[in-house]
């Protein structure tokens, strides 16, 4: 029997201006769909240092933790996840001083900018109530919630 258990996704909005950067996945769970950068909180990690990292890992970008700035914590409860607790933590990442690279191709087929008001529809599921988050400048979702959004 699988125990219940809590991740930590830790995801950025990279903005400049009014377009947000997102990654078209690849050979992983939501192929095809965009997403946010990021991944998961590894043991004795901070957030911000996941974020740092996993935009080091992901896009060749150097920022420091004082570069970003909370903007989304969507709390998901078991269900359609099995037996996973998923809890998303986003940041804020404002004008890059980077341009993206594409460093991880066996994961992601492409970087775009994209405007907030012209999402793409194929939008990575895990990730819809980061965005409405962000849109409606809210701190914190849970399941609950996502009926309204």
């Amino acid at each position: 029997m699988n125990e219940p258990h809590v991740k930590v996704g830790c995801e950025v909005v990279i903005r400049k201006g009014n377009q947000i950067l997102l990654g078209k996945r690849k050979n992983i769970y939501g192929d095809g769909t965009w997403a946010l950068p990021g991944g998961h909180l590894e043991p004795n990690e901070r957030l911000v240092d996941a974020i740092c990292r996993e935009i080091k890992e992901e896009l060749d970008g150097n920022v420091s933790p004082t570069d970003l700035k909370l903007v989304s914590i969507v709390d998901g409860i078991p269900g359609a996840n099995g037996n996973t607790h998923f809890i998303h933590v986003t940041f804020e990442l404002l004008d890059p001083a980077f341009e993206p690279q594409l460093m991880e191709p066996d994961m992601c087929a492409e970087w775009r900018y994209f405007d907030l008001s012209a999402l793409p529809e194929e939008l990575f599921p895990p990730h819809k109530d980061i965005f409405a988050n962000y849109l409606a400048q809210r701190l914190y979702t849970y399941e609950a919630d996502a009926a309204t959004l």
